[in-house]
């Protein structure tokens, strides 16, 4: 038997052992653990911070000039018709919620007509005229529609406003604009409680670095002049593409993502994530984790005290049934339910044991076959059973392309849809094949599409839509070129490793085509439907939404020339 003191020494050595091998390990991959916790969790911030910035930036800028594109519109059809502007006004409110307001002027920006009635007259100080307005200034310079910065109004008090405008053109010269004010608010406070309610916080600057908006954690005012670089973009920025940074002390004396966009209209979303949230995560985890080491190692401590305390107990039964055992005397089975843990009590009993264990060998051999053949059938079973699955796996792969193929079709034209052209497109940007692949954009638009519409009814538009897709189909040149259906009458063309005279060339028999087939259109151009196309080249497929929105420019010139034509 183990002395009483010699005993205890083997307690507390075991119990060293056992908790430097249990909290060692332990530690070291808490501690990893947590590190790689907060590396993803940092870079999973940044990234959707980035996103969402994008998002937002979008999402504004699709509000603003889906809006922009209504006074364009009102400007353009009104440009040559009376002066009576009441009804048109109102209309132009009720159809576009988020304008508070809206006005006509003349060419020297006298109101001569405004909506509500009851705005501009509210006031016996109110202007009459808007000519030192920078959303009247510009139209009249550049003849395009504007979308102005930061400005405070004067008809409607001090409220925070931007406006757009679109300037009323009359035989090719400037007659006055057409006006709406939105307030700030409109557009920003929804996303902007979103974004605080996550912690986050929104800033929104116009052209001159100034505050649209500012949520209420940040030190910002409407108007106020933000000279920060780190939340101010520089130089030429791809459009809602966010550039973000990790900025030390840039919310008081904390840290945050911040990601900038560009928008549209030429102002800055800057979208501020703050690492605190991530850090009290990493915390509370960290707490976590220091509570289940303790309780392991109590655990450890109580398994190990009474597990010794056992074998010390039971050592000295199992050396009498080891040593019965040897000289074929019935052994006590009730004193070997512990099994012990002296070794070397058990290897003298060993050697009295091996001639009696031979006669083992034999059971244990066939045992061993019998679990050879299992496995081998087993293994049989595994093997078919991997067939069936991979088998359902491919088909399964196979609906999914289907369904993926199917989705991205337009049902109508059988081109591409948004969807499909956005997959089509970033194809193109990640293939290393296409980096030094010149690539022109077409942006096709069916001239007076909506008075086709109204004149011969849907079906026979969407009969059109069909023929100007066939006719398009037949113009590409092999699987590399794009045709995709982006709008009601709207499409868009990619054609690779094509330069500047290729793309005019295909454009110009594209219209050609279209006209020559001689359908039928009394309210079009020559009595028959035609189309405007917009063509933009660039050295590689890298900044494609800039190629889009140059070819969407070259479209806007082409209608502004007389539509039938193209524009470059």
């Amino acid at each position: 038997m183990v002395s009483p003191g010699q005993s205890w020494s083997l307690r507390r050595r075991f119990t060293q052992l056992l908790l430097f091998a249990a909290l060692v390990p332990a530690l070291l991959f808490s501690g990893v653990m947590l590190w790689q916790q907060y590396q993803s969790e940092h870079r999973s911030l940044g990234e959707q911070t980035g996103l969402s910035a994008s998002l937002t930036a979008s999402s504004i800028d699709d509000f603003i000039h889906s809006r922009l594109a209504g006074m364009a519109m009102l400007a353009q059809n009104r440009g040559n018709g009376s002066d009576d502007w009441s009804a048109d006004l109102d209309s132009l409110l009720a159809a576009y919620p988020g304008l508070i307001s809206a006005l006509v002027t003349d060419r020297d920006g006298r109101i001569i007509a405004h909506a509500p009635s009851t705005v501009v007259m509210q006031r016996d100080d109110a202007p009459r005229s808007v000519a030192d307005r920078e959303y009247f200034r510009n139209p009249e310079r550049h003849l395009r529609p504007y979308v102005s910065n930061a400005f405070q109004g004067r008809a409607l008090g001090e409220d925070p406003l931007v406006a757009i405008s679109a300037p009323i053109i009359r035989n090719g010269d400037f007659n006055g604009i057409v006006e709406a004010s939105i307030h700030v608010e409109t557009f920003v406070d929804q996303r902007g409680d979103v974004f605080r309610s996550r912690g986050y916080e929104m800033l929104l600057l116009d052209r001159r670095g100034r505050i649209i908006h500012a949520t209420e954690g940040l030190p910002y005012r409407f108007l106020d002049i933000v000279d920060d670089p780190r939340l101010t973009l520089q130089g030429e920025v791809p459009l809602h593409l966010a550039r973000t940074s990790f900025e030390r002390r840039i919310l008081g004396d904390g840290n945050a993502f911040v990601s900038r966009s560009r928008m549209r209209s030429g102002w800055t979303l800057v979208l501020l994530a703050p690492d605190r949230q991530l850090l009290e995560t990493i915390s509370r985890n960290t707490l976590v984790l220091v509570a289940l080491l303790i309780l392991i190692s109590l655990g450890v401590l109580a398994a190990t005290w009474a597990q010794l305390r056992a074998l010390a107990s039971g050592t000295g039964r199992l050396l009498d049934a080891l040593r019965n055992f040897a000289v074929g005397a019935p052994v006590d089975r009730d004193g070997t339910d512990r099994m012990p843990m002296e070794l070397q009590p058990v290897a003298d009993a060993v050697s009295e044991l091996s001639d009696r264990l031979s006669r083992a060998y034999g059971e244990l051999n066939a045992s061993l076959d019998e679990q050879r053949r299992l496995a081998a059938s087993l293994q049989t079973v595994i093997e078919e059973r991997d067939d069936e699955i991979a088998a359902r796996t491919a088909d399964l792969r196979q609906a999914v392309e289907e369904l993926e193929r199917v989705a991205s079709i337009d049902a109508l034209t059988g081109a591409l849809n948004v969807r499909g052209f956005r997959r089509a497109v970033n194809a193109l940007v990640e293939e290393p094949e296409y980096d030094d692949t010149s690539i022109a954009a077409l942006i096709v638009d069916v001239d007076h599409f909506k008075a086709y519409n109204d004149r011969y009814g849907h079906p026979a538009g969407d009969t059109v839509l069909k023929r100007v897709v066939g006719i398009m189909t037949s113009l590409l040149r092999g699987p590399g070129d794009v045709l995709a259906r982006v709008g009601g009458e709207e499409f868009a063309i990619l054609l690779c490793d094509a330069d500047e005279g290729i793309a005019t060339e295909v454009a110009q028999r594209l219209s050609s085509n279209v006209r020559n087939t001689g359908i039928p259109h009394a309210d079009g151009i020559h009595g028959v439907v035609t189309i405007s196309i917009g063509v933009a080249v660039q050295p590689s497929p890298q900044f494609m939404d800039r190629l889009l929105s140059q070819a969407d420019e070259a479209l806007y010139r082409a209608k502004r020339n007389g539509r039938d034509r193209v524009g470059v």
